[in-house]
Protein backbone atom coordinates (compact mmCIF):
# COMPACT_ATOMS: atom_id res chain seq x y z
CA UNK A 1 0.00 0.00 0.00
CA UNK A 2 1.15 3.24 -0.96
CA UNK A 3 2.18 5.50 2.12
CA UNK A 4 1.48 8.94 1.08
CA UNK A 5 2.98 10.78 4.43
CA UNK A 6 6.92 8.45 4.00
CA UNK A 7 6.42 9.47 -0.07
CA UNK A 8 5.60 13.25 1.10
CA UNK A 9 8.59 13.37 3.68
CA UNK A 10 10.87 11.63 1.54
CA UNK A 11 10.18 14.37 -1.59
CA UNK A 12 10.21 17.13 0.45
CA UNK A 13 13.45 15.90 1.74
CA UNK A 14 15.00 15.46 -1.95
CA UNK A 15 13.79 19.26 -2.61
CA UNK A 16 15.37 20.25 0.58
CA UNK A 17 11.79 21.85 1.80
CA UNK A 18 11.32 22.10 5.63
CA UNK A 19 8.04 21.07 6.93
CA UNK A 20 6.60 23.65 9.81
CA UNK A 21 2.88 21.97 9.75
CA UNK A 22 1.54 18.85 8.02
CA UNK A 23 -2.32 18.24 8.35
CA UNK A 24 -5.34 17.10 6.22
CA UNK A 25 -7.52 19.44 4.27
CA UNK A 26 -10.89 18.76 2.75
CA UNK A 27 -13.12 20.61 0.60
CA UNK A 28 -16.85 19.54 1.08
CA UNK A 29 -18.06 20.20 -2.16
CA UNK A 30 -22.45 20.70 -2.18
CA UNK A 31 -25.10 20.99 -4.42
CA UNK A 32 -25.57 24.10 -6.62
CA UNK A 33 -21.96 25.24 -6.54
CA UNK A 34 -19.41 23.69 -9.17
CA UNK A 35 -16.19 26.00 -8.32
CA UNK A 36 -14.42 26.26 -5.38
CA UNK A 37 -11.02 28.59 -4.71
CA UNK A 38 -8.17 28.07 -1.80
CA UNK A 39 -5.42 30.18 -1.35
CA UNK A 40 -2.43 27.69 -0.95
CA UNK A 41 0.56 30.21 -1.00
CA UNK A 42 3.87 29.35 0.80
CA UNK A 43 2.17 25.85 1.06
CA UNK A 44 1.15 22.74 -0.84
CA UNK A 45 -1.93 21.15 -0.86
CA UNK A 46 -1.66 16.99 -2.09
CA UNK A 47 -4.64 15.51 -3.87
CA UNK A 48 -5.03 12.13 -2.07
CA UNK A 49 -8.29 11.37 -3.60
CA UNK A 50 -8.89 11.99 -7.47
CA UNK A 51 -9.90 8.38 -7.55
CA UNK A 52 -13.10 10.05 -5.66
CA UNK A 53 -13.63 12.61 -7.94
CA UNK A 54 -16.50 12.86 -10.75
CA UNK A 55 -14.85 12.47 -13.76
CA UNK A 56 -14.37 15.81 -15.81
CA UNK A 57 -13.09 17.65 -12.04
CA UNK A 58 -10.67 19.94 -13.25
CA UNK A 59 -8.32 20.91 -10.09
CA UNK A 60 -6.17 23.95 -11.73
CA UNK A 61 -3.27 25.87 -9.21
CA UNK A 62 -0.32 28.23 -9.87
CA UNK A 63 2.10 25.34 -10.52
CA UNK A 64 -0.23 22.41 -11.46
CA UNK A 65 -3.59 21.34 -13.22
CA UNK A 66 -5.57 18.05 -13.39
CA UNK A 67 -8.64 17.15 -15.13
CA UNK A 68 -10.02 13.67 -13.94
CA UNK A 69 -10.70 11.60 -17.05
CA UNK A 70 -11.27 7.94 -17.23
CA UNK A 71 -8.53 6.36 -17.44
CA UNK A 72 -7.00 8.58 -14.22
CA UNK A 73 -10.18 8.00 -12.51
CA UNK A 74 -8.17 4.81 -10.46
CA UNK A 75 -5.02 6.62 -10.06
CA UNK A 76 -3.61 6.01 -6.05
CA UNK A 77 -0.39 8.86 -6.86
CA UNK A 78 -0.29 12.47 -4.94
CA UNK A 79 -0.64 15.32 -7.22
CA UNK A 80 0.84 18.81 -5.56
CA UNK A 81 -0.72 21.96 -6.19
CA UNK A 82 0.49 25.64 -4.73
CA UNK A 83 -0.60 29.44 -4.90
CA UNK A 84 -4.79 29.72 -6.04
CA UNK A 85 -6.01 26.44 -6.18
CA UNK A 86 -8.88 26.24 -8.38
CA UNK A 87 -11.54 23.26 -8.10
CA UNK A 88 -14.47 23.11 -10.60
CA UNK A 89 -16.56 20.04 -10.97
CA UNK A 90 -18.13 19.19 -14.30
CA UNK A 91 -21.86 20.46 -15.18
CA UNK A 92 -23.34 17.52 -14.90
CA UNK A 93 -22.40 16.63 -11.23
CA UNK A 94 -25.11 14.28 -9.17
CA UNK A 95 -22.66 13.19 -6.39
CA UNK A 96 -20.96 15.45 -4.68
CA UNK A 97 -17.69 14.08 -3.12
CA UNK A 98 -15.47 15.99 -0.18
CA UNK A 99 -11.87 16.45 -1.89
CA UNK A 100 -9.01 15.65 0.11
CA UNK A 101 -5.54 17.10 0.30
CA UNK A 102 -2.64 16.72 2.52
CA UNK A 103 -1.41 20.66 3.42
CA UNK A 104 1.92 20.83 4.03
CA UNK A 105 3.58 24.48 4.97
CA UNK A 106 6.63 25.12 4.26
CA UNK A 107 9.10 26.52 7.14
Amino acid sequence: MFDHLIHIHQQFKQRTIGIELQRFKNVVTKPGKLRYEIEAYNEYLLLTNAFALPIGTRIISDTNSLEVLTSQNGLEGLEEFSGLVVIELPADTKEFPNVEFIQIVKE
